[in-house]
């Protein structure tokens, strides 16, 4: 009978698939954000220059902030906008989904939120677009969002959980 015991108050290990953004893609995501708003910041008086012509609202303010050429407004623009363009890129890479996967439930963390999904509730995964989407038996939608990985690895991820996974992968097709 201590052997039942020892053996149920032994953890059982947790399979876990996590389907997540990786270091690197966040970096890549921020570099892209910071580096686009450096280069609005420089190139921004040569746009509105070419842009003034347009029936643009508040062009002549548009106009104003570009025409400021003082050293400090040449540096602090494409500082500024840098910044902003981190700011949002790092938001973006907060706010991506995160799904943990495991034969028991899936957990899908967005930012602060978390959300755990049952195995039991889960009638069908599938793509959908460049997203994906898990519905219960009674239609209910219980996910319908992105999804970080390539198409075979977040098929495989699903299946290999024994998820019911309804889209048919085409031959060599690792998008």
């Amino acid at each position: 009978m201590s052997d039942r015991t020892e053996e149920a108050a032994m953890p059982t290990e947790r399979r876990e698939t996590v389907l997540a953004l990786t270091a690197s893609d966040k970096v890549f995501v921020w570099g892209v954000g910071g580096g686009a708003g450096v280069a609005l910041g420089l190139l921004l008086p040569w746009l509105l220059e070419h842009v003034s012509k347009w029936p643009i609202p508040y062009i002549d303010v548009l106009k104003f902030i570009g025409s400021f050429d003082a050293p400090i407004m040449v540096v602090g623009r494409p500082v500024v906008l840098g910044a902003i363009g981190l700011v949002i890129a790092f938001f973006i890479t907060h706010e991506s989904a995160v799904l943990r996967i495991t034969d028991a439930e899936i957990v899908v963390e967005e930012g602060e939120d978390r959300r755990v999904i049952p195995r039991e509730l889960v009638a069908g995964v599938y793509r959908r677009g460049g997203k994906v989407r898990i519905d219960a038996a009674a239609g209910r939608v219980l996910y319908d969002g992105d999804v970080e990985g390539k198409r075979a690895a977040v098929s495989a991820a699903f299946i290999e959980h024994g998820y019911p996974w309804e889209n048919v992968e085409p031959p060599g097709d690792s998008r």
